[in-house]
């Protein structure tokens, strides 16, 4: 268990929020860390009030936009995982991992944006051409997209 950890329990145990200098004495992967491990203890609350306050003080940062964009994947908030993902890809540029890129294509998919999600996997592809998994779900969103019929024809025929 993190210091971190440790100090924000105490804290809301006592129904006060660490202050911004209190966390701001912390790293950003100890911040990530101790994310993860209150998402692990089922304080999304206190997970929240920490990601928050990583994104403040450190905009930028892989470690606190990775988690950030999970917890938000965690509780289907679909547009900010989409938005903080973006982010992560912007930081990243070319080093951008075959998992983030997935973890968009996820978001969009569960957005039910299939055509989004087809942009990011040929996308994703050429910035990763050997990496399977990204191939086989480049092909199902394309298979899915061809499949799907437009809702302009489909309101017509009826």
């Amino acid at each position: 268990m993190t210091s971190l950890y440790q100090a924000m329990l105490s804290q809301a145990h006592f129904g006060q929020p660490l202050s911004m200098r209190d966390v701001s004495q912390f790293t950003a992967a100890e911040i990530r860390q101790t994310v993860a491990d209150l998402v692990g203890a089922n304080r999304i609350d206190l997970a929240n009030a920490l990601a928050a306050a990583g994104q403040s003080l450190h905009p930028e940062s892989e470690d606190i936009l990775a988690i950030s964009a999970l917890l938000a994947e965690i509780q289907q908030d679909w547009n900010g995982a989409q938005e903080l993902l973006r982010q992560l890809i912007d930081t990243q540029g070319a080093q951008a991992t075959p998992f983030t890129w997935r973890h968009l294509i996820r978001v969009l998919r569960c957005q039910c944006e299939p055509g989004k999600a087809l942009q990011v996997a040929q996308q994703a592809l050429a910035a990763h051409p050997t990496d399977t998994t990204l191939s086989d779900e480049f092909l199902a969103l394309q298979e899915l997209v061809s499949m799907q019929v437009p809702v302009a024809s489909s309101a017509r025929m009826h």
